[in-house]
């Protein structure tokens, strides 16, 4: 008796140590390929596949704005890819009258000239042809006028029994003969010929030399006037609707690095057959820092119209390829809606289409809600 309530004892005792040591149970968990409840991510969507949830602390970080969208009359604008080239009376070609050879050059490159000063002389030299031409000109010029004289003469000893109409006939004859003669003289002995400059400008650059040979017909120098130029720009039919004679056109480099007022010259009827394009041509007057040849942007835009329905031009994303805003629909949940924008200026864009005045809009960092909506 003794012995088994010992036994007892120890092995209660035993028990009661080893429950000492051991930790304490844990809740039970579950392991691969069981369900272990619904957690609530960050961001989550609404079910919808054109909507997006954002928490209000997530569109706090990504800095996201909204604003009601409203009426407003805004100046329209569009580009267009122009060339620059000299106006009529703004450039002007020095062409050799005659062959001949240069000997006296009165100006350089880049110096101011103006109409009718003189820039070149030009010695007129002739072929074989051309001399024999002139030698056989000038003895036939000679003939001619001593026959004359002579026939004259003998009308006038016999002016008595002479009809009146053929002494006056003679004298007619004999006039005309000696005016044919000095051309022809002359020629033979001036062959010295000044050229002069065209416009008032600034003379191009040029190759000659003095003692160069020129042939008849070829271009020696050109004067431009800067404070002369056009540009001409080419409108497509997407853009005809906003090109109009009230609009207001600026001219400037394709870097940005000269800018200056034009104005419309002419809007051309005609319509281009390759790129059913329309001619536009301005005029751009007074010092512009343009040059003939270069390529620049033409900014057209137009006055201010009707009020239309325009938003804040960071508001409209690309989403697969189509223009959309995102609409805030509720605190945490933004709806995708794709509208179709028209014109626009410098800071906001009409919509012509896809939304309603008085909804809300996310107008700032919609790059971030993007990312989410196409990452869902």
């Amino acid at each position: 008796m003794k012995t088994s309530h010992k036994l007892i004892v120890g092995t209660a005792t035993a028990s009661l140590v080893l429950a000492t040591l051991l930790p304490a149970p844990r809740p039970a968990a579950a392991h691969g390929g069981e369900d272990h409840g619904d957690t609530k991510p960050a961001t989550a969507t609404t079910g919808a596949t054109d909507e997006v949830s954002l928490p209000k602390e997530s569109q706090f970080l990504f800095g996201i704005r909204t604003e009601l969208t409203r009426l407003d009359s805004l100046n329209t604008r569009r580009t267009l890819l122009g060339i620059v080239s000299a106006a009529p009376g703004g450039q002007g070609e020095l062409v050799a009258p005659q062959p001949g050879r240069l000997v006296s050059l009165k100006v350089r490159v880049g110096q101011s000239v103006r109409a009718g000063q003189v820039l070149a002389v030009l010695d007129q030299t002739l072929d074989a042809p051309a001399q024999i031409g002139l030698s056989t000109g000038t003895a036939n010029a000679q003939a001619e006028l001593r026959a004359a004289e002579q026939d004259y003469q003998r009308l006038q000893s016999i002016a008595d029994i002479a009809a009146r109409k053929d002494v006056v006939a003679a004298e007619l004859r004999l006039r005309q003969a000696r005016q044919n003669a000095g051309i022809l003289n002359g020629q033979a002995r001036q062959r010295r010929v000044s050229l002069t400059a065209p416009i008032s400008g600034t003379v191009d650059v040029f190759t000659l030399a003095v003692g160069q040979q020129v042939t008849a017909g070829q271009p020696l120098l050109t004067v431009i006037n800067p404070g002369k130029l056009s540009v001409t720009a080419q409108v497509f039919a997407a853009d005809l609707d906003q090109v109009t004679s009230s609009s207001r056109f600026l001219v400037e480099g394709l870097q940005g690095e000269t800018r200056a007022p034009a104005r419309l010259v002419s809007f051309s009827n005609v319509v281009n057959p390759v790129n059913q394009a329309r001619q536009l041509v301005l005029d751009v007057s007074g010092t512009s820092g343009l040059r003939p040849g270069q390529s620049v942007n033409v900014r057209v835009q137009d006055r201010a119209g009707k009020p239309q329905l325009a938003v804040p031009t960071t508001a409209v994303t690309d989403v697969a390829g189509k223009p959309a805003v995102f609409v805030h629909t509720s605190p945490e949940v933004f709806k995708l809606r794709f509208v179709q924008p028209g014109p626009a200026d410098d800071q906001r864009t009409v919509i012509l289409g896809g939304l309603a005045a008085g909804e809300r809009i996310v107008t700032q960092n919609t790059y971030q809600l993007k990312s989410v909506y196409l990452n869902q």
